[in-house]
């Protein structure tokens, strides 16, 4: 017959004694491939390690089954797998200890909110009356790295990569995006041309590990020489997009993760794998400025904020190649008045300028400010376009169809040598669409292109749009593909807009 709170008193006797450490690295060189893990029990208790992980913001947390039970044994091992030996990937998972039984989920804790993430963060699965009272959350990383800034650097100077490797045992090379190429070491050789690079560190067991790394040219920033398009790199959205637990709270630092996160961390590794989230979709720009040679100053996000107005408008145009969703409120005002004193801005992604945030650089971190609301910065005043979807199925996916008429007449350095004519369908649109806004656009815009797609709730507009605001203009592809359209059209629309705004 059971005893009425038998699983409690049990639970009570369970202490955990500790662990062998907070991070292990399971890729079989003998340095901390094993969690080891110390408790007290009761004699002759059956003893099972339980791991949970964070499954996203709709899921919240999961239990992976790791197959390790003990009978009076200590320590427990772990060596960071599934019951059926999959290896489990780098990041933080949550551990326990339980005695055998399913054992009482206890009460609920906290304000409840709607979402099955937030019932498993009210009521956390380990939180049982057989388990340990609580848990420990443990690292998985066998290799990481990590540039400690936010800003580029420049050809011959030191650009300090941190590494955590096993013993201290690397190697690191820096990669050319645009061409592979590699150099050896950390050091920055001279030649190297304004652009996106990676390092590239290895270890032993062949686990590799990137951190991207922007390369600026050596002019100085404030004296370009003429003709050259600043580059701006969205070192603000790779943060956001990033996987990695810093807090070791067991969730990835990302209000993708968790809708109530509003930190990330401005320097550090990012999960996973070290590649920006936007990496595929950016690197076709990379190639093309690598086989056009154009003449350009590479930057990111944070170090244009701090640039001055009269600098900026040293520079024929500003390009934004990658996924440009966060910004600082000055960079937005800085962008604004450098296009309508004259400038020319390029965005060749989607969703640009969307949702702000501020750098609170003494707890090395990125605050969201604004998550619905714009407060008067909105991005279809800036670029022309705003976000208008995502995240629907690739079959969904829809061609672009060439304006016509007179729209078509003011576009039509657009589609030189392309052989896209008035109403021709090209390229495809796919992933976060942009539309225009009757209101919020600039009035004198010319829609060049448009996918109407069918999206999950409707329909998505995606957008290519030139527009005048000021003395300025703005080119807006409007979606997040259009780099990946294929080289022989892509480039040539890249041709075309390089030789309109920046000459």
């Amino acid at each position: 017959m059971a005893v009425p709170g038998a699983a409690a008193r049990s639970s009570s006797e369970l202490r955990l004694l500790g662990i062998s450490s907070p991070v292990i690295s399971p890729n079989g060189n003998g340095v901390t491939d094993t969690l080891r893990v110390h408790v007290a029990a009761p004699p002759g208790s059956v003893l099972g390690l339980r791991a949970y992980v964070w499954g996203g913001r709709l899921v919240g947390w999961k239990r992976i089954r790791t197959g390790v039970t003990v009978r009076d044994g200590n320590p427990i091992e772990w060596n960071g797998t599934t019951s059926t030996g999959h290896v489990l990937r780098d990041g933080s998972y949550v551990i326990t200890v339980c005695t055998a039984g399913r054992g009482r989920l206890l009460a609920p804790r906290g304000v409840q909110r709607p979402g099955v993430a937030e019932a498993s963060v009210r009521r956390p699965p380990w939180r049982r009356s057989n388990c340990l009272p609580k848990p420990r959350v443990v690292r998985v990383e066998r290799l990481a790295a990590y540039v400690d800034s936010a800003g580029s650097s420049t050809p011959g100077a030191r650009a300090f990569p941190v590494i955590s490797a096993d013993r201290g045992r690397s190697e690191l090379e820096l990669e050319q995006d645009c061409s592979g190429r590699r150099f050896v070491g950390a050091g920055l050789p001279l030649g190297l041309s304004p652009g996106l690079y990676h390092y590239v560190a290895s270890d032993p067991q062949g686990d590799e590990f990137r951190a991207p790394l922007v390369i600026r040219d050596r002019h100085p920033l404030d004296r370009p020489r003429p003709h050259t398009a600043l580059v701006v790199w969205p070192y603000l959205t790779w943060r956001a997009y990033n996987a990695y637990d810093a807090n070791l709270d067991g969730r990835p630092d990302s209000w993708y993760q968790f809708w109530r996160q509003r930190r990330v961390s401005l320097v550090g590794p990012i999960l996973a794998n070290g590649l920006e989230d936007d990496h595929k979709a950016a690197l076709p720009f990379s190639r093309w400025l690598c086989s056009r040679g154009k003449r350009v100053q590479s930057i990111t996000d944070v170090e244009l904020a701090a640039m001055p107005l009269e600098s900026l408008r040293r520079y024929r145009a500003i390009v934004f190649p990658g996924h440009t969703e966060y910004y600082e409120p000055a960079t937005y005002d800085l962008l604004r008045r450098y296009r309508d004193g004259g400038g020319n801005l390029v965005f060749l992604q989607a969703n640009p300028f969307y949702r702000q945030v501020r750098l609170d650089r003494d707890h090395n971190a990125i605050v969201m400010t604004d998550y619905d609301a714009r407060e008067g910065r909105s991005d279809f005043a800036l670029a022309g376009v705003g976000y208008d979807g995502c995240c629907f199925p690739r079959a969904r996916a829809e061609p672009y169809v060439a304006a016509t008429g007179r729209d078509y007449e003011h576009v039509r350095w657009l589609f030189r040598g392309t052989r896209i004519g008035p109403g021709q369908r090209f390229g495809i649109a796919a992933s976060e669409s942009d539309r225009t806004d009757p209101e919020l656009t600039p009035r004198d815009h010319v829609v060049a292109a448009q996918a109407v797609i069918e999206g999950k709730r409707g329909v998505i507009n995606a957008a290519m749009v030139w527009s005048h605001a000021g003395r300025g203009s703005v080119f807006a592809t409007g979606n997040y593909t259009f780099l990946r359209m294929g080289r022989g059209l892509t480039y040539k629309l890249l041709d075309n807009v390089w030789r309109k705004l920046v000459g």
